[in-house]
């Protein structure tokens, strides 16, 4: 069995049994393992992001795998498209040995493709005035496609925001995204007992499908 598989089975069985604190913290460091760990914190705090963000980010684009390819041409660990990878590469400055490879073999890379992933959510955090919710939805399905759904409500009721939006796979992608870098923060950064109030938790059993368009 894929490992995540069980993972996904043991946190639907969990919904039906009552559970301890203890427990419950115990289940969240099953369901959120850590893998790349120093690859990922130094290509967060190069772009000025929170360690525990991009490893949510690479959770669900990859289950950290770098070698991982998407049905639709999303590469490694962070799961960038190649087209997407080379304007990042061309408006920056990049290091000489990065210049010898061809772009797939860089993508696969997982330093390389942290680092551009990375920038990538960075320039999205910017362009969306650090609104996190935004810059996760745009991760997933482009910043244009974001930019048509409305801001209205975004800020005064996040959860009817984020139910709002018409892709079902970004809708599912933005909650399980925001569940984890609570879970993430909590488990490796700040104690916290209970989840942010901004963007419900992915619960509602809808499943992730491909990357739009």
């Amino acid at each position: 069995m894929d490992p995540w598989m069980g993972l996904e089975q043991l946190d639907a069985a969990s919904w039906n049994r009552p559970a301890s604190e203890g427990q419950l913290l115990d289940l969240e460091q099953v369901r959120h393992p850590i893998f790349y760990a120093r690859i990922l914190a130094d290509a967060a705090q190069r772009h000025g992001l929170d360690p525990a963000l991009l490893l949510a980010i690479a959770r669900q684009e990859s289950r950290f795998r770098p070698a991982q390819r998407s049905v639709v041409g999303a590469l490694g660990l962070l799961q960038l498209m190649p087209a997407t990878a080379a304007q990042l590469m061309a408006s920056t400055s990049v290091p000489p040995e990065w210049a010898d490879q061809d772009l797939e073999t860089q993508l696969l890379d997982a330093e390389i493709n942290a680092d551009l992933g990375a920038r990538y959510l960075a320039e999205q955090l910017r362009n969306w005035r650090q609104q996190p919710i935004l810059a996760i939805a745009s991760y997933n399905a482009g910043p244009a496609a974001v930019a048509g759904w409305g801001m209205d409500g975004l800020e005064e009721q996040p959860e009817l925001w984020i139910e709002a939006i018409p892709y079902a796979e970004t809708r599912f992608y933005v909650k399980t995204v925001l569940e984890s870098w609570w879970a993430y923060s909590c488990l490796h950064g700040t104690p916290c007992l209970s989840p942010p109030e901004q963007g419900g938790m992915a619960r509602e059993g809808e499943n992730p499908g491909g990357r739009p368009g």
